[in-house]
C-alpha cells in the first residue's frame, strides 16, 4: 500500500492525508462526486472529478465518505461507469491500522515498565469522548463502580479532560487523557494513550466504538500479545458501524453486542459465534409500576422523545421525521402536548418550524436533563416516541418502558426483544410517520388501553434492569481467557 486514491474530501479525508503523509503513502488523487469541491485542496492535493480513477485503475482505492447510502451509490459508479474494480477497495479503519503497525515503534515505551507490572488483570473502560449524560457514559460509570465495589479488581474509566459529575467511588478512578478530539488518530493522542495502556498491563481493554483507545490497544497487544485483552462493545448498529468492526477485527478478541440483531448480523459478517455475545444494559426501574396517565380526554395525551437531536433527513434520530408526525397529528386535531428531552445541532431548526407553525402550546424543548431526572420525565408520559433509523439497542426506550411509557418506535435494532407489538406497545416501520401518528391518535382516542401497556411494557423490561445479573454476565466475560 505505497499509493492510494481516496474518494471524498471531507473530514475523514483530511485525517487520513495527515496520516498517509507519516506513513510516506502517495496520494495519487483525491475524488468527489460534488463538482463544487473540484479544483480546491485538501492536504496538498486537488480535489478531482470520479472520472480521474480512469487513469488509476491498478491502485487501491478507498471511500472516505461516511454516509452508507452514499458509499452504495458511489460504488456503483466506480464498477459500472468507470470499470473499476472494487476488490482493490481498502477500508478507512484498515489503512490507519496498517500504517500504524508499519510505523508505530512501541518497543522503547516499553522498557521502563517490563519489570513493573501488575499482578493482576486491570480494566479499563474506554469514555474517550467524555463522561456526559449519554446512555454509553452512565452504563460505563456504573458497571465500573458496580466492579469496584465487588473489589475483585481495579477498574479505571480513560476520558478526555473534560469537567463531568461522577460517582465519588470512581473519582480515583478516572484516567484524564489530554486527547486532541479536532486531529483524529493524531500521533500525539496515540502516544498518550499507548504510555497509558501499558502502565496497566496486564489488563482487559473495553472498548465502546473503532477509535484511538482501541488502536493503541490494538497496537500494544501486537507487542505483548498475552498481556492484553480487546473487549468491543458494539453499541449501535448499521452497515458503517459494521463495516468498522469488521475494518479493525483483528483488534478484537470478543464482541459483545447490545442486542441479539447485533450479535447475529457480526456472525452474518464473519465474526465466529464463540467470539460475540449480546447483553441488555441495566437502567433505573422500579420494582412496583406506580404512576397515573392521561385518562381524562379533556387533557393532551403526554408524548415524550429523550436524546440526541443530531440531524434531519440521512441522521440517526431523523428530527425531520418528528416535525412531519407533528403535522400530521395536527392536521388529525388530536390532542396532544410533545416534550423534547436532549439536544443537538438539529434543535434549533425544529425550534424555528415549531414556532413558524404556531405549534409552541403543543410541543416544548426541556434541553439535556440530568439522569436522576430521566424516571421522572417519563413517568410523566403517556407515550414514547422515538422514530431513529437505526440503534443499537435504544437505553431511553427501555428506560421509558421502565416507567410505564407506551412505545411506539421504528423497527431498530432489539426492539423486539423488549416489545411485542399492540400488546406492551408498537413497532412501525422505518421512517413511517404516518404510522406513528395513526399509533397516536388511536392511543389518543382509546386512553383505557394506556394503563394494560403501559403495565406490560414495564413488567417485560423490570427483570431486564438489574446490575446484579449483568455483573454476573461480565464476571464471566473477564475471567475468560
Amino acid at each position: 500500500m505505497d499509493r492510494l486514491i481516496l474518494y471524498g474530501s471531507g473530514k475523514r479525508c483530511k485525517v487520513l492525508c495527515k496520516i498517509l503523509q507519516w506513513g510516506e503513502v502517495e496520494i495519487l488523487a483525491i475524488l468527489d462526486s460534488n463538482p463544487v469541491r473540484w479544483g480546491k485542496k485538501v492536504g496538498g492535493n486537488w480535489v478531482e472529478s470520479p472520472k480521474k480513477i480512469e487513469d488509476y485503475h491498478d491502485a487501491a482505492i478507498c471511500i472516505t465518505v461516511s454516509d452508507i447510502s452514499a458509499v452504495k451509490e458511489i460504488r456503483k459508479n466506480l464498477h459500472q461507469m468507470y470499470g473499476y474494480d472494487l476488490k482493490k477497495e481498502i477500508g478507512y479503519y484498515k489503512i490507519i491500522l496498517e500504517i500504524y503497525k508499519k510505523r508505530y515503534k512501541i518497543t522503547q515505551k516499553m522498557q521502563p515498565h517490563i519489570h513493573n507490572f501488575n499482578k493482576q488483570d486491570t480494566i479499563i473502560f474506554d469514555c474517550y469522548n467524555g463522561l456526559g449524560l449519554g446512555g454509553v457514559e452512565t452504563w460505563t460509570i456504573n458497571l465500573c463502580e458496580a466492579l469496584l465495589r465487588k473489589g475483585d479488581r481495579a477498574a479505571y474509566i480513560i476520558s478526555d479532560n473534560g469537567v463531568y459529575h461522577v460517582p465519588d467511588a470512581i473519582k480515583k478512578n478516572i484516567i484524564n487523557v489530554d486527547i486532541d478530539h479536532y486531529n483524529q488518530f493524531s500521533l500525539n493522542t496515540i502516544d498518550k494513550l499507548v504510555e497509558v495502556i501499558i502502565k496497566k498491563l496486564p489488563c482487559k481493554v473495553i472498548t465502546c466504538t473503532t477509535n484511538e483507545v482501541m488502536l493503541a490497544a490494538c497496537l500494544v497487544k501486537r507487542y505483548c500479545p498475552d498481556m492484553i485483552q480487546i473487549i468491543s462493545v458494539i453499541h449501535n448498529s448499521n452497515e458503517k458501524v459494521y463495516k468498522d468492526y469488521m475494518d479493525l477485527r483483528e483488534c478484537s478478541d470478543i464482541y459483545i453486542g447490545v442486542s441479539q440483531d447485533i450479535k447475529n448480523d457480526m456472525i452474518y459478517r464473519g465474526v465466529e459465534p464463540e467470539k460475540i455475545y449480546s447483553m441488555t444494559c441495566p437502567f433505573f426501574c422500579e420494582r412496583n409500576l406506580e404512576r397515573v396517565y392521561t385518562e381524562n380526554y379533556s387533557m393532551p395525551i403526554r408524548i415524550g422523545y429523550a436524546g440526541r437531536m443530531d440531524g434531519m433527513l440521512h441522521s440517526q434520530k431523523r428530527m425531520d421525521l418528528f416535525l412531519k408526525t407533528i403535522e400530521v397529528l395536527v392536521e388529525k386535531n388530536v390532542c396532544f402536548d410533545l416534550e423534547f428531552a436532549g439536544d443537538g445541532p438539529a434543535r434549533h431548526r425544529m425550534e424555528e418550524t415549531i414556532s413558524a407553525n404556531r405549534w409552541d402550546d403543543r410541543v416544548h424543548f426541556l434541553g439535556t436533563l440530568e439522569r436522576s431526572k430521566m424516571p421522572n420525565f417519563w413517568k410523566e408520559k403517556d407515550i414514547c416516541l422515538n422514530l431513529a433509523d437505526y440503534e443499537g439497542r435504544s437505553i431511553s426506550i427501555i428506560e421509558a418502558m421502565g416507567s410505564g411509557a407506551v412505545p411506539i418506535v421504528t423497527s431498530t435494532s432489539g426492539v423486539r426483544e423488549d416489545i411485542k407489538d399492540n400488546v406492551n406497545g408498537y413497532i412501525i416501520p422505518l421512517g413511517d410517520y404516518n404510522a406513528a401518528a395513526t399509533k397516536i391518535q388511536y392511543l389518543e382516542a382509546n386512553r383505557w388501553r394506556l394503563r394494560d401497556l403501559g403495565k406490560e411494557a414495564h413488567d417485560v423490561v423490570y427483570p431486564k434492569s438489574l446490575m446484579e445479573p449483568h455483573i454476573a454476565f461480565w464476571e464471566k466475560i473477564l475471567w475468560k481467557k
